[in-house]
């Protein structure tokens, strides 16, 4: 007999045992599914009755996930998961043995200071001390009195300009010295002048050149000596005054055929020397001295008051060694004047002199002309200055960028097929196979020269007593010559690559180079020390 406890336990049974297959059975389609699967079974255990389905959805309650009920989801793993790993490491592979090789190379490769290439020039030079003769015309006073100049000295005078006066009396140099303030008043006339010389010493400025100060400041000083003098000369002449005599005298002291030119205030007794009296005493011990008129001065009939430099044409004139005469005579010279760095160039001509003391020796006299810029060198009788000769234009490099490299010589009846984009030629080499057949491999040369019918090649690929063969493979030659040449080490592409030049000029640290011979053009980088640099070698700046 079977209780009610009993029988239900066996209808629970049975409802559970549907639930799972029920369960089984809708597990393969959804998850949904499942869960409504549960949901019905647990309202099958609360209840005796069973809820019909209704034709509408229930809605969706969310339900908090207990801890200890586990997800009946089931992951499936990314299936390239291990491709993109692989390629992560292939990359970090290749960045690692990059990294590693730069900093092998940079730790390898020997540090070279670099020189960049650059057009520029190179001369000789020689420094001597010259005498400067000039067309000069000596003008002397024609009365006694006091002397004032209305003229800057320098400046071009001018047939009618006024130059200088004698005051008999003393008058104007009473009125200059009780000057009233109306004197210092500067008209229209003057302000331009002073504006025009302030202008044209700040042009000109530079501050390498200090002493251009001092001559600044002493054509200041002239022209407001000029004015001062010219206010008082126009205010006597309007006051007529009694007993005073001022004696006026212009340019070439008004003779209609007189030369006008530059004026100049002083004198040295030197006016008047032939260029053939000139001879090495005059730069040796020769006691030079100049004689200056003061403004105000008092001068008697026959004193020096002024001369005049009527030609732009002047001479510049030194004693010179016999075998600088050769190499000069009949030359144009550039010459470089220590006094303001200013350059000119002039006709360089040898003469003959009379050794002083002696009558028979003969010492050579370089005399070199110009034809400009006299009125820069008025107050100059001796000046030092430069010469410059054999001038050389090319590429401009350090000594120390030039090495001597050895180079096997091929004459050019065994090379071949010459490139001369690549100057590189071709031999031929012979060759033994394993079965003892000879054969010939064409190999290429690198080619840093021709002359004379003969390359000039490295000896990286052949030696010294190899043979060589032509492109018919009988004719055959053995190294046996060598030659060196001059280069540098060119290294834009971070390798020390050797490149011929021919060396025009040189002095104590440049050297001019040939641009229509030499392989490196101007920006070049070379190493501005060729004796720590080998052929090849990777170098870094």
């Amino acid at each position: 007999m079977v209780s009610r406890f009993d029988f239900n336990n066996t209808e629970n049974n049975k409802r559970k045992n549907g639930k799972r297959s029920t369960n089984e059975r809708t597990s393969r389609f959804s998850a949904n599914n499942r869960k409504s699967s549960e949901s019905n079974g647990k309202s099958e255990n609360t209840g005796s009755q069973v809820k019909r389905k209704s034709r509408f959805p229930e809605p969706v309650r969310k339900e908090t996930p207990s801890k200890e009920k586990k997800s009946n989801i089931t992951v499936f793993p990314l299936r390239n998961d291990i491709s993109y790993k692989i390629i992560l490491y292939i990359v970090l592979a290749v960045v690692f043995v990059y990294l590693f090789f730069c900093v092998y190379k940079s730790m390898n490769a020997k540090k070279i200071s670099t020189y960049q290439v650059k057009e520029g020039a190179l001369s000789e030079q020689n420094s001597y001390t010259g005498m400067i003769l000039r067309d000069e015309t000596v003008f002397y006073a024609k009365s006694s009195g006091y002397y004032n100049f209305y003229l800057k000295e320098g400046e071009k005078a001018s047939y009618n300009d006024l130059v200088y006066t004698i005051d008999g009396t003393g008058k104007i140099k009473d009125m200059m010295t009780n000057q009233t303030e109306e004197a210092s008043t500067l008209s229209s006339d003057d302000l331009v002048e002073i504006k025009s010389e302030i202008v044209k010493f700040s042009k000109d400025y530079e501050k390498d050149s200090f002493i251009d100060v001092y001559d600044f400041k002493d054509d200041l000083d002239s022209v407001s000596l000029k004015m001062s003098n010219l206010y008082i000369l126009n205010k006597i002449s309007s006051m007529s005054l009694n007993g005073t005599n001022v004696n006026k005298y212009y340019c070439g002291d008004g003779l209609e055929n007189a030369k006008t030119g530059y004026v100049v205030y002083y004198y040295d007794e030197l006016e008047d020397l032939p260029l053939e009296e000139v001879n090495s005493s005059y730069f040796k011990d020769y006691d030079y001295e100049r004689h200056m008129i003061a403004n105000n001065e008092m001068v008697t009939e026959g004193d020096f008051v002024y001369k005049l430099v009527t030609s732009n044409t002047w001479q510049l004139v030194f004693p010179i060694s016999e075998e600088k005469a050769k190499e000069f005579d009949g030359k144009d010279m550039k010459v470089k004047f220590s006094k303001n760095q200013e350059s000119l160039k002039g006709k360089v001509k040898i003469i003959d002199a009379i050794a002083p003391g002696k009558n028979t020796s003969v010492e050579k006299i370089c005399v070199v002309t110009f034809n400009t810029s006299v009125a820069d060198y008025l107050n100059n009788r001796f000046i030092d200055f430069e010469i410059y000769t054999n001038e050389n234009n090319g590429y401009k490099i350090p000594k120390s960028s030039v090495v001597e490299k050895e180079f096997l010589l091929v004459p050019d009846t065994i090379a071949f097929d010459f490139n001369e984009t690549t100057n590189t030629v071709c031999v031929k080499l012979d060759k033994y196979l394993e079965d003892g057949t000879k054969t010939f491999v064409t190999t290429e040369l690198n080619v840093y020269r021709t002359d004379g019918g003969e390359y000039y090649v490295d000896g990286n690929v052949v030696k010294l007593g190899n043979t060589v063969y032509a492109a018919d493979e009988t004719t055959s030659y053995t190294l046996n010559k060598t030659a060196t040449l001059l280069g540098v080490y060119k290294i834009n592409q971070g390798y020390a690559d050797f490149k011929n030049i021919k060396k025009l000029y040189e002095n104590e640290e440049y050297i001019i180079v040939d641009p229509a011979y030499t392989m490196i053009k101007p920006y070049d980088y070379i190493a501005l020390d060729a004796s720590k640099v080998n052929d090849n070698e990777y170098i870094y700046e």
